[in-house]
């Protein structure tokens, strides 16, 4: 009986232990530490350069530098002709806030395969890679977010 009482005793504990695991994923730790990290380094204002990879037209690629005020783009530039990107096209390149927000809709859809760099001093995405369906082709997207600067 007392071998039975340990024994039952044990596997409680187990299933509270492996209850316990049900929180954040390491890669959900990571994104909510980075977003907390921006959200108190944040500038009022910036400019940041960003360009997206994927199977999409070319001018939705960039690169395109991007001037926020107060959380709004002021700007949406390509870097290689100086031309303003079309309307059309600006949703494309987002703010810092907004490649958060690339991320975070990828969760919810149930991306296959979402990689996130983070930059380490401010905490914004530098590079995130999304794959959203294993067997599907040219559905992944890669944004290279660079030179950062506060204005």
């Amino acid at each position: 009986m007392r071998l039975a009482s340990l024994t039952f005793a044990c596997l409680a504990a187990a299933a509270v232990t492996v209850g316990a695991c049900d929180g954040p994923t390491a890669p959900e730790r990571k994104l909510q530490a980075a977003r907390l990290k921006w959200e108190h380094t944040r500038p009022a204002a910036y400019t940041y350069t960003v360009a997206l990879y994927c199977f999409c037209p070319q001018e939705g690629s960039g690169p395109v530098i991007v001037s926020v005020r107060d959380g709004v783009v002021e700007s949406r530039t390509y870097v290689n002709s100086g031309a303003a990107v079309a309307p059309t096209y600006a949703d494309y390149f987002p703010t810092i806030d907004g490649l958060f927000e690339v991320i975070e809709d990828a969760r919810r859809q149930g991306a296959y395969a979402i990689n996130v760099t983070y930059d380490p001093a401010r905490g914004f995405p530098v590079v995130i890679s999304i794959d959203y369906e294993r067997a599907t082709a040219d559905d992944e997207l890669t944004y290279r977010a660079t030179n950062f600067q506060p204005r």
